[in-house]
């Protein structure tokens, strides 16, 4: 019970900070991007503090997960899963409020494939892009708030934690990255596999999902994001996979999701009445796009940033990379937007922006089989070839299947 006020005391100092937020940046200057192309191994990189990123392979425990019957709230999630890793911990506390963001969908600039686009809006925080290899299911590319799972305490009682968190975040643990690596790949918000499938996790501001349908494995807003990356190739599985569990919220809020595969189809999943509802949508904010949801004070909250985004697809029908980078800086929060990230179905890579910095982006490839290709089309109407500095790293030869013991005891 301690733990749950403390999340409702977050969920609402989160929710006035985006209410008191701008959300459109009218004053975009024409700049072209330099990319960095990134290679992820083993071991947590990071550049100049603003972006960290890894990769796992091996048994990230889903099917364990599932097959024992799943949960309903967050940290027993977690603490399955390190326990089957073999890791004994026990100090790890959760932090999934809720997030204001925008994701779209969009035919690519040849036509032949689409982007998915993605802004997550939060307080200041330190994203990892975490690229995963599991043994039985997709490889994926996923997007984590890292701040969500930052905050450990040791002999701290649950209703002193909030303040520690606001006033004496130094009395706090820092948790290894070792185990942050582990954690995240439980608490993905954005992500794309190897079929092309992407989804992002939006906040829409309602009463709580919590499905109880007999027979069913349990699971949360963000552990469904890790079913859906490992196990589904098209839109029609994901739904599938959605039926077949039942979902209750991280922290006692309503989300929703965007997923999209790679020939196009592109839903809106939500949940009315503890009721799946799909509907064809190409654009994702913080208001229902069911018309079956009930009306409250925040259902038109976001809906400008919705018509801002259609604008930009009707103005580009087929978007470059540079256009959908537009889009997305078009309906960032002002020092608020974490991260923007550009899927492409096609090619099954990943350009980062972070922090709102639209002139550096990030790219990671899924596969390490793509041909590499150092020219980017960054404008509609001139192609300029970036020169894409590839930062080398010693690889970790240890699987992750070898998982050690002393992390934290």
């Amino acid at each position: 019970m301690q733990f749950k006020n403390l999340q409702i005391i977050l969920t609402f100092i989160t929710f006035i900070s985006f209410v008191l937020s701008s959300p459109i940046n009218d004053n975009k200057e024409e700049t072209k991007a330099s990319i960095q192309y990134l290679e992820t191994t083993e071991a947590v990189q990071s550049i100049d503090s603003v972006l960290k990123y890894t990769e796992f392979r091996g048994d990230d425990k889903l099917d364990a997960f599932i097959e024992s019957g799943g949960s309903d709230n967050d940290m027993d999630i977690v603490f399955f899963v390190l326990n089957s890793m073999g890791l004994n911990v026990t100090n790890v506390f959760l932090n999934t409020a809720g997030m204001a963001c925008s994701a779209f969908q969009t035919p690519n600039e040849k036509g032949n494939g689409y982007y998915f686009g993605r802004n997550f809006d939060w307080m200041p925080s330190e994203p990892l892009i975490l690229i995963n290899h599991p043994d039985n299911g997709y490889s994926s590319i996923s997007t984590v708030n890292t701040d969500f799972i930052n905050w450990a305490a040791e002999g701290i009682p649950l209703e002193e934690v909030l303040d520690k968190v606001l006033s004496h975040p130094e009395d706090l643990i820092k948790i290894p990255d070792d185990l942050i690596r582990l954690i995240a790949l439980y608490t993905p918000l954005d992500g794309i596999n190897e079929k092309g499938l992407s989804v992002s996790i939006n906040m829409v501001y309602n009463g709580p999902i919590n499905q109880n349908k007999p027979g069913l494995p349990h699971v949360t807003s963000l552990p469904l994001i890790r079913y859906l990356l490992n196990k589904a190739a098209t839109v029609d599985e994901a739904i599938e996979i959605i039926k077949n569990v039942n979902l209750h919220s991280s922290l006692e809020l309503d989300y929703h999701y965007l997923i999209a595969d790679a020939t196009g189809k592109s839903v809106s999943v939500e949940y009315i009445d503890n009721e799946i509802e799909v509907n064809d949508t190409k654009i994702l904010t913080n208001f229902y796009i069911s018309k079956n949801a009930k009306l409250n004070e925040h259902s038109d909250y976001s809906k400008d940033r919705y018509e801002i985004i259609q604008q930009m697809m009707d103005k580009y029908p087929n978007m470059s990379l540079e256009n959908a980078a537009d889009s997305l800086e078009a309906v960032t929060f002002k020092g608020d937007t974490q991260w923007s990230v550009i899927y492409d179905q096609l090619n099954l890579e990943a350009t980062y922006y972070i922090k709102s910095n639209f002139k550096q982006g990030y790219h990671f490839k899924l596969l390490e089989n793509n041909d590499d290709d150092d020219t980017i089309v960054v404008s509609d109407t001139e192609e300029t070839t970036i020169l894409i500095e590839e930062i080398d790293s010693d690889s970790d030869s240890d699987s992750d299947d070898e998982t050690e013991n002393e992390l934290m005891e």
